[in-house]
């Protein structure tokens, strides 16, 4: 931030002195570094210069078709070459590309090897990738163990979506206490669903006692950032004064909200409100 303000300093200096704005050449030469096209070549450049990050964006690239041509075939190479140099997010591109057959042939038991190493290497995502995998048994056997162990180990690793995702492993296995801690943790970095989990198991005295104000503030927290769930089943809570003060609009607001966010139950749900309430269940 300092050296932007020297820098718009001397810009203004120069205006000053010279009566003159910025060069048009200038704006032209910044369009040109941000020309998807352009930074294809430079990255394409780097990588034959031993740039392993710049092999790995370029592959992405030719999987999206940014810049250059669709080319999966080109982006598995690339992500191959970024992988051996040990880029760990390279090999968790490649290791996705494996699971879903992208430029390659599928190959699941190659994927979970390179998903293990991307893990090993620091790349706290391919931990949460592999124990999605394990979880679902995706081309490979369930291991529910091994996946709790991965997920729990991205959850600390500052990846929010993989503490919903140990909660939600741990839940169904009526593991509640490990589970709303996770929960807790995703909520609190910024997953809203994890939030909404939340006040599901206070909805329900899931691992922690029934308290439909604290559903209520769980709900709240998943709610304003973008869950439509935790919208719907709060707004039908303020509706029919559910264990928290009654407060229809609010609550048919709350409603609308999540069903302009496509939640076809939101939706449902608003045909029947009335000034006397909604006649149904919550969830």
């Amino acid at each position: 931030m300092i050296r932007r303000a020297v820098l718009w300093l001397l810009v203004l200096a120069l205006v000053a002195s010279c009566g003159k704005s910025k060069p048009k050449a200038d704006d032209a030469k910044e369009a040109e570094t941000n020309d998807p096209a352009e930074q294809a070549a430079r990255d394409d450049a780097k990588c034959a210069a031993g740039d392993l990050e710049a092999c790995r964006a370029l592959g992405v690239m030719y999987v999206e078709g940014t810049g250059v041509l669709p080319d999966p075939k080109r982006a598995v190479v690339l992500f191959e070459k970024a992988c051996k140099g040990a880029n760990m997010a390279g090999c968790n591109n490649l290791a996705l590309a494996l699971v879903e057959g992208i430029g390659t042939d599928k190959n699941p038991t190659r994927a979970v090897e390179v998903y293990q190493r991307a893990c090993d290497g620091g790349f706290k995502v391919a931990c949460r990738n592999l124990g999605l995998m394990l979880r679902e048994g995706r081309g490979i056997p369930v291991d529910l163990a091994r996946a709790d162990t991965l997920l729990d180990k991205a959850c600390r690793g500052g990846v929010p979506f993989a503490c919903t995702n140990a909660g939600d492993l741990e839940a169904v296995q009526n593991k509640w206490h490990p589970a709303i801690a996770h929960y807790k943790v995703g909520c609190d970095a910024g997953d809203p669903t994890a939030c909404r989990q939340l006040g599901i198991a206070y909805l329900e005295g899931r691992g922690v006692p029934k308290s439909t104000s604290a559903a209520a503030m769980w709900l709240q927290r998943g709610c304003m950032p973008e869950d439509p769930v935790a919208c719907r089943l709060l707004g039908v809570m303020l509706v029919q004064g559910a264990g928290i003060p009654k407060d229809p609009e609010r609550g048919t607001q709350l409603l609308k909200r999540a069903c302009d966010a496509k939640d076809s139950e939101a939706c449902r749900l608003l045909a029947p409100v009335t000034d006397a309430g909604v006649a149904t269940d919550a969830h």
